[in-house]
């Protein structure tokens, strides 16, 4: 009877070969879920990072802009009269002039954790008025805003405010060191003239 035994070929795999395979999918898988989870998380990064300095690029750009538009046009508010450019605790507001349009008061000033763009409505005024305040740049620990004399001399404040407001020279330069949430700081030099 051994002798009349056909030797047929095992089909299929045995239950521990199956179960190898399975196990090394399963580590193939996982593998792949954390590599393709940790792009995924390292593109969000980037995006937020990317949008970040793009818009304390657009910050910086329009600061510069504004700044390098300044007139020596002082303005009145009631009975008190102000510099074209005037700076005082790291707040600025100046008199923008830009060919074809009136010229308007605006300003910059650190509100919170964000720096606000300020538009007045009229660029003299009766009474104090409040300004229209745009979000400009956020997550913004510190600003500091210096302008440079004729003499290259650094002050933090620029103008005085009076019932006769003399004719100021224009600043030859600003300089504005930012300080973000996270502890970086940024500095900036602006030549204006």
């Amino acid at each position: 009877m051994n002798a009349r035994r056909i030797h047929r070929t095992k089909a299929g795999f045995t239950l521990i070969e199956i179960l190898v395979a399975l196990g090394i999918m399963a580590v193939l898988a996982i593998t792949g879920y954390r590599s393709l989870a940790g792009m995924i998380d390292g593109e969000q990064r980037i995006t937020q990072e990317r949008q970040r300095w793009r818009e304390l690029d657009l910050f910086f750009s329009r600061l510069e802009y504004d700044l390098g538009h300044a007139l020596p046009r002082a303005y009145r508010l009631g009975n008190t009269g102000f510099p074209g450019v005037f700076l005082r605790d790291n707040a600025v507001a100046l008199v923008r002039g830009v060919p074809g349009e009136l010229p308007q008061r605006i300003g910059y000033r650190l509100s919170d954790t964000r720096i606000e763009l300020l538009y007045w409505p009229q660029l003299d005024a009766v009474a104090p008025t409040a300004p229209v305040a745009y979000t400009i740049a956020e997550n913004v620990a510190s600003w500091q805003l210096e302008f440079a004399n004729r003499q290259g001399e650094w002050l933090e404040r620029w103008g005085e405010a009076g019932a006769q407001v003399e004719d100021l020279p224009m600043p030859r330069g600003a300089h504005v060191v930012l300080v973000l949430n996270d502890g970086t700081r940024i500095e900036r030099v602006f030549s204006l003239q």
